[in-house]
């Protein structure tokens, strides 16, 4: 799953990708363009799979994964930097979620006063334009295939349709997630990945006399789009730079209870509505995402392929019984543990036992 940092030149998302990341890359000496952003992946912190990795025992913990990317500001209005947003733009649209990062700060380095609603208002008309951009194309394609007799007319026809009141709600400034509501609308949209379909999240950058109560300054501001984390990149992306004993001497320093950046993590992984599961064996625990709404088979597939084709069933419990009962034996006595066919709808949370043939 991929995260790209957005937001307008010197917002901080490059000393928020350094926090998250915690120095992966070298960002002074590697700066992000917009033909080579920068990449990492880095792991949600889930206290549930913690318990089963110290519970079983296992030599590996394997974690869900955010692959974010750190690139340049868009800089809207600059005709000297056209080529250089339409880049930026064009890995946003492969992306599978967007974090706002918003400047809350005050900078000698940085023209302009602090206005974050003005700033997500910028990205926010960006974006609209550039999925504008992409249904007129589309538009013009699909009359010009519709005009000839194609065995497919009729479904041009009705995609037309849909494409017309696409460019109605981005004409009235309308993001297009509300606009499909089939799912064949809904492929249309994914198949062009329209910016303004995906998930966002909104980082609001304070001051670092602000960064021991971020989430006070961010409920200052509450027509955000939502949700809305606070923190302060720059002193997170310094202690995160620190080892670990070290990190504790500092956030003591400063005066802070906690680090906010990984918090971060599992809120853009819900953002995604995607759900974590578990899978245990000798070898290892792991926590795995899934899309809300998908069936055992498809949690299987996504072990390996193998396990959907062979599908039998799925033994499942829920984390909190099986954490209550304090193993599985126990559990099942306790009536936890059920057996599950296909097409179960996966819960988060669920611990998950495959049987299928091989």
């Amino acid at each position: 799953m991929n995260i790209a940092l957005a937001g307008l030149p010197l917002s901080g998302k490059t000393c928020l990708f350094d926090a998250l990341t915690e120095g992966a890359v070298d960002s002074a000496g590697q700066p992000a363009r917009a033909d080579r952003p920068n990449a990492a992946a880095v792991a949600v912190p889930d206290e549930r799979l913690d318990w089963l990795h110290a519970h079983y025992g296992t030599p590996k913990k394997v974690p869900v994964h955010l692959q974010w990317l750190d690139l340049p500001g868009l800089a809207p209005g600059r005709s000297d930097l056209e080529s250089r947003n339409t880049q930026i733009l064009e890995h946003f649209h492969r992306a599978d979620a967007l974090v706002y990062v918003l400047r809350a700060f005050e900078s000698e380095n940085v023209p302009g006063g602090v206005d974050p609603e003005a700033d997500a208002a910028t990205l926010a008309g960006e974006f609209l334009l550039a999925d504008l951009a992409v249904v007129e194309r589309r538009i013009e394609k699909v009359e010009a295939q519709a005009a000839k007799p194609v065995p497919n007319r009729d479904a041009l026809q009705a995609e037309r349709a849909f494409l017309e009141r696409c460019l109605q709600a981005l004409e009235a400034e309308q993001p297009l997630q509300g606009v499909p509501e089939t799912e064949t609308e809904r492929n249309i949209l994914r198949n062009f990945a329209a910016i303004t379909l995906k998930p966002t999240v909104t980082v609001l950058n304070v001051d670092e006399h602000d960064a021991g109560r971020p989430d006070e300054v961010a409920a200052g501001h509450p027509d955000l789009p939502t949700p809305v984390f606070g923190l302060c990149a720059s002193l997170e992306a310094e202690i995160r730079g620190l080892a670990p004993d070290e990190q504790v001497a500092f956030l003591e320093e400063m005066g802070l209870d906690r680090l906010h950046t990984p918090g971060l993590l599992p809120g853009v992984h819900a953002a995604l509505d995607r759900i974590t599961f578990y899978t245990t064996g000798e070898k290892e625990v792991a926590a795995r995402s899934l899309p809300r709404g998908a069936s055992a088979v498809d949690a299987a597939g996504s072990v390996h392929t193998d396990m959907a084709h062979g599908f039998i069933r799925a033994e499942v419990v829920a984390f909190d019984d099986l954490k209550a009962a304090g193993d599985v034996k126990q559990a099942k006595a306790d009536g936890h543990v059920r057996l599950e066919g296909r097409d179960y709808v996966v819960q988060d949370g669920d611990v998950i036992f495959f049987h299928f043939s091989r």
